[in-house]
């Protein structure tokens, strides 16, 4: 499997494990993978689905490969996605694969498409013409706990009774429960050995975006929010909007929003027939999906800094952060943080460097929690807090050099959290702020040695 610690992928495979499967993982990032508790019970394959070496060791003695991939993390997605699925598609081939499932989404009617919408088509697409027999399933929103989708209309269904909502959402989908996508994932392994296409999947109903933010908070248990429609609303502004009043990063609520610029309604059956009961109806995979989440969603503050320096140089800068070097923040600023925190009982504003960044060591008050080399560091604060505050700092690839990401999330603890954070928040965005410019200059000014 490919993606398996994604949101679809890690809740499919337990049930594969579970109907007596076995599974191999391709994962570039074993941490995460470690962190599921079903990792001893899978085959780990180190790599990226890029790499089409990575892809032949992942796909050499199964009988099929489910392709659970899609990048939307920043500019490029695209192209990282088409690399992605050529490699796959060559490594199954050469592997003798007898399928390739791949999960994609529905597309509009007719000629016209978002540049996420038109990404899934062309991976799906690449795969169906890799000579080996493929199933590409399409699904419009998918309904539950921890989707990003979903997660934005929840979010969305909660935060105030007058909800201004470009005027695209009242464009028209077919939403479906993350039980029913598992259900169809799965039977693929049970369909005649050459089917080979493309099928759409859904629920029961077809919905306005409006009617699912009004749905959802009616379900709830909240007031139906009454949903103004914004013309011409911007693309981008309407992504940073969303961004600041749900947990979504920018960078996924701006394709979906873009996708929603069409009608996404399911035309044929899907390939192994519904499931037992029927398609799951909007209502009760909202139902399901609110008893599943977590009552205290994470708040969220996010900064983005172009820097004039290529991505090496940003991710030099961030590599060697903490310890001697400290943080690039206003002098004194930790300091007078961690001595309240002592007083506390608190670790404090310790100097701690690992000599290598990697996944459960300590980095001054933080605990690395994720690395991606050159692209990614995620930190957990363990000062005391009324809540669970973690750190992203973000590489990614600009024109005329790169972009800093810092992004910090807080999962309060009740009221005090939630009065901790709003508290806080103005002398926050200053300090974090003055982080990522200065980072930014220092990048600007580290040496390169040439390849």
């Amino acid at each position: 499997m490919i993606g398996a610690t994604g949101y679809v992928g890690g809740r499919l495979v337990p049930r594969l494990l579970d109907g007596g499967h076995e599974v191999r993982c391709l994962v570039r990032d074993a941490g995460r993978l470690a962190r599921r508790d079903w990792a001893d019970r899978v085959e780990p394959v180190h790599g990226d689905a890029t790499d089409t070496g990575a892809a032949v060791t992942a796909c050499r003695d199964v009988d099929a490969v489910f392709h659970l991939v899609h990048s939307m993390d920043g500019p490029g997605f695209a192209e990282r996605d088409r690399v992605a699925a050529s490699a796959v598609a060559t490594a199954a081939r050469a592997a003798g694969v007898r399928r390739i499932v791949y999960l994609g989404g529905l597309q509009p009617a007719g000629a016209g498409s978002s540049e996420h919408l038109a990404s899934r088509r062309e991976v799906g697409e690449l795969l169906l013409a890799s000579g080996v027999p493929t199933v590409v399933l399409q699904a419009g929103i998918v309904v539950g706990a921890g989707s990003a989708s979903f997660e934005m209309i929840r979010r969305l269904a909660a935060v105030a009774p007058v909800l201004p909502m470009p005027d695209r959402a009242w464009n028209r989908t077919q939403p479906i429960a993350v039980d029913d996508v598992l259900h169809h994932l799965v039977g693929c392994l049970s369909l005649p050995e050459r089917t080979h296409g493309l099928f759409d999947i859904g629920g029961p109903e077809v919905l306005t975006y409006a009617e699912m933010v009004g749905r959802c908070a009616e379900i709830a248990g909240r007031p139906r929010p009454l949903v103004l429609p914004v013309p011409g609303a911007a693309p981008r502004l309407t992504a940073r909007a969303v961004a600041a009043l749900t947990s979504v990063d920018r960078f996924l609520a701006g394709p979906l929003l873009a996708s929603m610029a069409h009608d996404l309604v399911c035309r044929g059956e899907p390939p192994a027939g519904p499931p037992p009961g029927g398609p799951t109806s909007y209502a009760d995979a909202v139902r399901a999906a609110l008893a599943a989440a977590t009552p205290d969603e994470p708040l969220v503050s996010e900064h983005v800094e172009r820097v004039a320096a290529p991505p090496a140089a940003l991710w030099a800068v961030i590599a060697g952060l903490g310890g001697d070097t400290g943080w690039y923040t206003l002098p004194g600023a930790w300091a007078l943080r961690g001595a309240f925190d002592r007083l506390l009982g608190g670790v404090g504003a310790r100097r701690t460097r690992p000599e290598q960044l990697a996944p459960g060591a300590a980095l001054d008050w933080w605990r690395i929690e994720e690395v991606e080399p050159g692209r990614t560091l995620a930190l957990r604060a363990e000062m005391r807090l009324p809540g669970t505050a973690r750190l992203e700092l973000r590489v990614e690839p600009a024109a005329g050099g790169s972009r800093l990401v810092q992004r910090v999330t807080f999962r309060p603890h009740g009221a005090a959290g939630r009065a901790y954070w709003y508290a806080q928040l103005p002398a926050h965005r200053f300090v974090f702020g003055v982080t990522a410019r200065t980072i930014a200059g220092v990048a600007a000014r580290v040496p390169l040695t040439p390849a």
